[in-house]
């Protein structure tokens, strides 16, 4: 009869069978933990990027409606906001004696040397703030609104002696569509303003916040600002006006502050319980004199 040598031990059946269960509960567990974690992690990083884009959101639109005056808005929807975004300004450093359908522009920046230096180029169909004289007196002044029709770069600005100090910079000549009624104030400061629209729009199944811009009679291609959002139908973006009160108006030339607000779903793809985050912010607007007014 052989007998097992005595350096080597094996395991029995009965030994076998209770490391199996124990093993597939150790394994079990694991499992459970891990998933756990990811779960953990993936609900974080939905979170995080849900609050990631609605703050960038809400610092792009707080940053195009901030130096809007009542008069720049075009309308208001729940999905979409249409203004005169604000361009740039610069310095009307002449303006021909007897003329008063073109001027001669320069930035309101004295370091730009070369001219002007806004957030996009001028173009043909963007729309202008000019001050002009109330009558034959400079005591007060009178916002001219026009449009731009012509765009040329012009010579460098030595018509005036107000613009001395700036005689060698280059500047933009600027022809009106509209002449003023009386004298352009040689000095005073001009705004630049382009047609914008932001919005939800839809790209495949999702929504998000988008940016276009009208030049030439025609809006160009949308370009995305944030998002995924919700769709409208859920509250994805909604905006109105307020009034000086607080309370909501339908009327643009009562408007003293624009309500907006932002939704976004945490797991916008379905995997996890859905939790949902708002942004709700009120942009101040601009106030004006009325004796400015056109």
């Amino acid at each position: 009869m052989n007998r097992p040598s005595p350096g080597r031990r094996g395991g029995t059946l009965v030994e076998l069978l209770v490391a199996l269960p124990i093993a597939s509960l150790l394994a079990v567990a694991a499992a459970a933990t891990l998933l756990g974690g990811w779960r953990l992690v993936r609900r974080a990083a939905s979170s995080q990027g849900s609050t990631r884009e609605l703050r960038h959101a809400h610092a792009t639109v707080e940053s195009e409606l901030r130096p809007l005056r009542a008069r720049d808005l075009y309308t208001i929807a729940d999905t979409a906001v249409e203004f005169d975004a604000l361009l740039g300004v610069g310095v009307v450093c002449a303006a021909p004696n007897g003329v008063t359908d073109r001027v001669d522009v320069l930035s309101a920046d004295p370091a730009d040397a070369r001219g002007i230096s806004w957030a996009s180029s001028l173009q043909v169909g963007d729309a202008l703030s000019l001050w002009r004289a109330n009558g034959d007196s400079l005591a007060s002044l009178v916002e001219h609104r026009t449009t731009v029709r012509d765009i040329a770069w012009a010579s460098a600005c030595t018509a005036s002696p107000w613009m001395a100090g700036w005689a060698d910079r280059r500047t933009v000549r600027l022809t009106l569509s509209d002449a003023s009624p009386s004298a352009l104030v040689v000095g005073a400061a001009v705004a630049a303003r382009r047609r914008t629209r932001l919005s939800l729009y839809r790209s495949g199944v999702a929504w998000f916040l988008g940016r276009r811009t009208r030049t030439g009679g025609a809006w160009d291609v949308v370009q995305p600002v944030a998002g995924p959002f919700l769709p409208p139908a859920q509250g994805g973006m909604t905006a109105r006006l307020l009034d000086a009160a607080g309370a909501v108006t339908l009327r643009v030339a009562d408007a003293a502050a624009v309500h907006v607000e932002l939704r976004a779903d945490r797991a916008p793809d379905g995997r996890l319980p859905t939790r949902r985050d708002t942004a709700a912010f009120d942009v101040v607007l601009r106030a004006e004199s009325a004796q400015r007014r056109r």
